[in-house]
C-alpha cells in the first residue's frame, strides 16, 4: 500500500463525476417524500460504510430518511441486481453506470430516480449535475421535505464529502517541490485542453461529461475541499459508530 499526503502535492487539474440515488418502486417509493415517515425502513445495499457509500449515508442522515443498511456487496452491480430482485430497496449509481444499470428500470417503471448528489460550484454551493439537469439535488430534496434550506454540521459534512468523492474525485498532482515553471506549464496546457472543442467532443464519453478544471484558482479550491474540519470528522465518526457500529481509530 502506498500513502500520499496531499499537503506534499500540488494539484495540476481535477475532473469529477456524479451520480443519482434511486429506489425500487414496488417498495412504495415514487418520490422523495416516500423516504420519511415510513412504517418500515427502506433497505440500502452497501459495499462499505467507510468507502464511497459514506456520501450516500450522510445524505440519508441529512434528509432524515428512514433507512436501514446491509453491507458486504462486492460492487454496485450486485446491489443493482439485488434491488431488481427485491432484496434491497434503495441504491445509488455513478453517472458512468446510470445508463446501463438504472435507466432501463426507470423507463419500465420498476425504479424511481429520486435525486442526484449534485456538484459543487466554484463558490462551494451545491448545484445541479450537468448530466441530470432535470433531477433535484440532495439539497433541493431537503428543502422539499423540510421546507427550509439545509444548514449545520450535517450539511457541511455532506458538502465536504460531495467535493471529495464526486466533484473533485480524480486529479493530476505534482510533487510540492516540483519546479514552479513545470507545474505552470502542465496547468496552462490542461487549461487550454479544457477549452478545446474537439477534445471535449471526444472526451464526453470518456470523462462522462464533466469538465477538466485547471484554472488559476484551482489550488485554493482544492485546498478548501480537502480540508476536513474537526466538526465534520466528529460528526462522521459519531454517525458511523452510532448508526452502523463502526469505530474508526
Amino acid at each position: 500500500m502506498v500513502k500520499y499526503s496531499f499537503e506534499d502535492l500540488t494539484p495540476v487539474l481535477v475532473n469529477g463525476t456524479g451520480g443519482v440515488i434511486y429506489a425500487r418502486t414496488a417498495a412504495g417509493v415514487t418520490s422523495p417524500k416516500d423516504l420519511t415517515d415510513r412504517q418500515k425502513p427502506l433497505v440500502f445495499g452497501g459495499i462499505s460504510a467507510t468507502g464511497l457509500d459514506l456520501t450516500t449515508l450522510v445524505a440519508f442522515d441529512l434528509l432524515q430518511a428512514d433507512i436501514s443498511a446491509t453491507f458486504g456487496f462486492e460492487g454496485r452491480g450486485p446491489v443493482n441486481l439485488a434491488l431488481q430482485r427485491g432484496e434491497v430497496d434503495i441504491d445509488y449509481t455513478t453517472t458512468s453506470s446510470y445508463q446501463s444499470a438504472v435507466e432501463p428500470s426507470e423507463k419500465d417503471g420498476s425504479a424511481t430516480v429520486l435525486m442526484s448528489f449534485g456538484q459543487l460550484d466554484e463558490n462551494g454551493k451545491v448545484i445541479r449535475d450537468p448530466n441530470f439537469t432535470d433531477t433535484p439535488t440532495v439539497t433541493e430534496v431537503y428543502q422539499q421535505l423540510h421546507g427550509k434550506a439545509p444548514e449545520g454540521p450535517k450539511f457541511e459534512a455532506y458538502k465536504t464529502l460531495l467535493g471529495l468523492t464526486y466533484t473533485y474525485q480524480k486529479g493530476l498532482w505534482a510533487p510540492k517541490d516540483a519546479p514552479a515553471e513545470a507545474v505552470t506549464l502542465l496547468r496552462d496546457s490542461a487549461h487550454e485542453l479544457s477549452d478545446d472543442k474537439e477534445f471535449n467532443k471526444k472526451a464526453a464519453e470518456v470523462l462522462g461529461g464533466y469538465p477538466i478544471v485547471a484554472d488559476q484558482d484551482l489550488s485554493e479550491r482544492v485546498k478548501n475541499v480537502y480540508t476536513v474540519t474537526d466538526e465534520t470528522k466528529s460528526y462522521v465518526t459519531t454517525l458511523l459508530k452510532d448508526s452502523y457500529g463502526i469505530e474508526l481509530d
